[in-house]
C-alpha cells in the first residue's frame, strides 16, 4: 500500500473539517484554543473567508483521491499549504512567544501532514 491515498485522505479530512468550522462557526472554533475573537464584523468576515479557502482546498484534495490525474497536484498542494501553515506557526513562536499547548499540537500536525504529503508526492512521481 502506498502513502498516496492515506496522505490525501488525512489532509482532505483535516482541511474540510477545519475549513467548515472556521467558515460556519469561527467564534466557537477559536474558543476551543482559548482564543477570544473580538466583536468585529470585518475581522470575522476575513476569518470566514480563510475558512472558505481551506474548505475549497479540502474539496480539491478530495478530487485528488478520485481523479488520478489530480493526485500529484493535490499532494503538492497539500504539502505546500500545510508546510506554509506550520512554518508560519514557527515564525509566530519566534516573534510572539510560546503559545498554548493546543497551538503546538496543531503545529506538529501541520508539519507532519506536510511531510507525509511530500514523501507521498515524491513516491508517486510519474
Amino acid at each position: 500500500m502506498t502513502l498516496t491515498k492515506p496522505a490525501l485522505a488525512l489532509s482532505a479530512v483535516t482541511a474540510l473539517g477545519i475549513g467548515a468550522a472556521v467558515l460556519f462557526a469561527p467564534v466557537a472554533f477559536y474558543a476551543m484554543s482559548a482564543a477570544a475573537l473580538p466583536d468585529d464584523v470585518n475581522l470575522i468576515g476575513d476569518i470566514r473567508a480563510f475558512g472558505g479557502g481551506v474548505l475549497a482546498l479540502g474539496l480539491f484534495l478530495c478530487l485528488g483521491l478520485m481523479r488520478p490525474w489530480l493526485t500529484q497536484p493535490a499532494l503538492i498542494a497539500a504539502a505546500t499549504i500545510y508546510a506554509g501553515f506550520g512554518l508560519a506557526r514557527v515564525w509566530a513562536l519566534a516573534v510572539d512567544g510560546i503559545p498554548t499547548a493546543s497551538f503546538l499540537v496543531v503545529l506538529a500536525l501541520e508539519l507532519a501532514i506536510a511531510a507525509l504529503c511530500t514523501v507521498a508526492s515524491l513516491k508517486t512521481r510519474t
